[in-house]
């Protein structure tokens, strides 16, 4: 199998895992909990580019602010549509929330960089690019259906379907915001650094955004809500260190696309975008197997998702 696909897998597995790490807030509050794992995140992000790139903030002077604003907007799209999927959930459903938005983020990450970059397949490869995409939906579809029978239904909410639609668009827009950031990774390739940095040096404008804008939201919710005192309840401490775990397995996900892109070819971010995020999908619901919460629940929606989905990869690895 090509490194390339190699590091998708591993990608994915990273992307498919960090989520356990949110299954419970306690014992902080929904905005305690995120602005801490939004802070964590800019902390890891900055301090590996800045270790693998010790010339970091000098290529940032260099190129300007003009580079970072469209990768930095994207991240905040991204950052607010975070925030609007966790609040979606209680709305419609979280089985819902994540196939809209999957479902979204999917189109939007993968055919919006081939449009800017002006590199949209012809021939059979845009024929295995069409299928593969089209049975990436079809699977997100099913195993959202699955999900929503498994939690008894869906529930409706206007705000709740908008909020969702959102979170999808915001979260194409991280790999749009990843592509935009090549200007980036060419003064980092002319100073001789890996492509782990490459790849670092690329999310960073991105990242940052959007934790900074997620960060911001929560110090207002904590604020608004009074509940800056969860900050300081037992357990903080050790809260903290797991979300710091976390948030080290999440940007090791997206450091590892980000290298797999380079080597699928000139449309990695567009075909990688697909694979990273059906990838995830397929992993996260081997851990909800695992963690009982298919227990004594009819699965054959979602194996037939996850069949689709496998299909659709091998589409796509043909482009």
């Amino acid at each position: 199998m090509p490194l390339g696909f190699l590091l998708l897998l591993a990608a994915g597995l990273c992307q498919g895992s960090f989520g356990l790490g949110y299954k419970k807030y306690s014992p902080f509050s929904w905005a305690a909990f995120w602005g801490i794992y939004n802070i964590l995140c800019i902390i890891t992000s900055v301090a590996f580019t800045w270790m693998v790139a010790p010339k970091l903030w000098q290529v940032m002077g260099d190129l300007g602010p003009s580079c970072f604003v469209i990768p930095a907007l994207c991240g905040a799209l991204w950052g607010l549509s975070a925030v609007g999927f966790s609040k979606a959930i209680s709305l419609v459903g979280m089985s819902m929330v994540y196939g809209i938005s999957m479902g979204i983020s999917t189109i939007v990450g993968s055919v919006m960089p081939m449009i800017l970059e002006n590199r949209i397949p012809s021939g059979k490869s845009f024929v295995f690019f069409l299928i593969g995409l089209l049975l990436t939906l079809l699977g997100v579809a099913v195993i959202t259906y699955a999900g929503i029978k498994r939690d008894g239904g869906a529930k409706g909410s206007a705000l709740g379907m908008i909020l969702s639609v959102l979170s999808g668009l915001g979260s194409g827009a991280m790999n749009v915001g990843f592509t935009y950031a090549e200007s980036i990774s060419l003064e980092f390739e002319k100073l001789g650094y890996s492509q782990a940095a490459v790849s670092g040096g690329k999310w960073l404008p991105v990242l940052v955004g959007g934790c900074l804008f997620g960060a911001l939201f929560c110090a207002i919710e904590l604020s608004t809500k009074k509940e800056w005192h969860t900050l300081k309840m037992p357990g903080a401490f050790r809260r903290t260190g797991i979300l710091f775990g976390v948030s080290i397995i999440w940007y090791a996900a997206l450091l590892l696309y980000g290298l797999a892109t380079v080597l699928l070819g000139e449309s990695g971010s567009s075909i990688g975008w697909i694979l990273f995020n059906s990838l995830a999908l397929v992993i996260s619901v081997l851990w909800g197997l695992t963690s009982g919460e298919w227990k004594d629940k009819k699965k054959t929606a979602l194996f037939t998702g996850c069949f689709v989905l496998i299909v659709a990869w091998i589409f796509t690895a043909l482009v």
